[in-house]
């Protein structure tokens, strides 16, 4: 999340992109307004400054918020213009995931003002400083932890057969996997296995182990790698097929995002 342009692409932020194994924070200024997107992650997005982020739906007039969760696979467009945000993702199949979509439900949900007020400080705080990664993760997470927290497990706690093929893929996403391969190795029939991952997460396979290569692209870029190195970190065939990807989940190009 940019200033400016970059190649003739209008910029849409600049920042800081820091992943762990479940989720993600994109923290920085941002510019131009997104397309209508969804991907698999939730989205808890944080206004950082004094002004608003605001979210558009389909058929729907654009809503102003200063923190607000978007569940997984909801289609939206997004428009911050010089506002410092952050955009922390968390996968739905997580424990802390299922908790927070089960809380929040459908469509987007407007957060209480003073709900977050003290992780919001810290993110500020953590971006104006320069924060090591390890900080700035940790700040992220403790959002997380705030809205997600309580003595109870969600109500659907995930199917130990798909918590585990989920581990197992994760671990061989960088080669390649097949539903065949996955499905053996949590001792399901490839049909059962089609149905249940489904089921369960709510994405069929194959998208699924397109999101998890789109993670490990990002992942690259924000090492420092270029867009091309990334494409193929990910396993894409080349950097127009990452390009797509990323603008369909995100509703930017890949190229419109600037590393701090």
């Amino acid at each position: 999340m940019i200033s400016g342009q970059r190649g003739g692409i209008k910029a849409t932020g600049i920042g800081r992109i820091l992943l762990w194994r479940g989720g993600s924070i994109w923290i920085g200024s941002a510019q131009e307004a997104t397309d209508f997107h969804s991907h698999h992650a939730i989205q808890i997005t944080l206004a950082l400054s004094q002004g608003k982020v605001r979210f558009r739906q389909p058929d729907e007039d654009w809503k102003a918020f200063t923190a607000v969760i978007v569940p997984a696979h909801q289609l939206h467009a997004f428009e911050a213009r010089g506002e410092l945000v952050a955009l922390i993702f968390v996968e739905p199949e997580s424990r802390e995931g299922r908790t927070i979509q089960e809380r929040h439900g459908a469509g987007l949900s407007s957060l209480p003002d003073g709900l977050l007020d003290c992780e919001i400080a810290a993110l500020v705080a953590a971006h104006r400083e320069k924060a090591p990664d390890t900080e700035l993760i940790a700040c992220a997470r403790t959002v997380i932890a705030a809205l997600s927290s309580s003595s109870d497990l969600p109500a659907s706690l995930l199917d130990k057969r798909i918590e585990r093929a989920i581990e197992v893929l994760r671990d061989r996403v960088g080669s390649t996997v097949t539903l065949s391969n996955i499905a053996n190795a949590v001792h399901l029939s490839p049909e059962r296995f089609r149905h249940l991952f489904l089921q369960e997460t709510g994405i069929r396979f194959r998208p699924y182990v397109l999101w998890l290569r789109l993670e490990l692209a990002i992942a690259s870029y924000a090492a420092g790698n270029s867009l091309t190195e990334a494409a193929y970190a990910g396993g894409f065939a080349d950097s127009a097929h990452f390009s797509r990807t990323f603008r369909r989940m995100f509703g930017v190009a890949a190229a419109s995002i600037q590393r701090e």
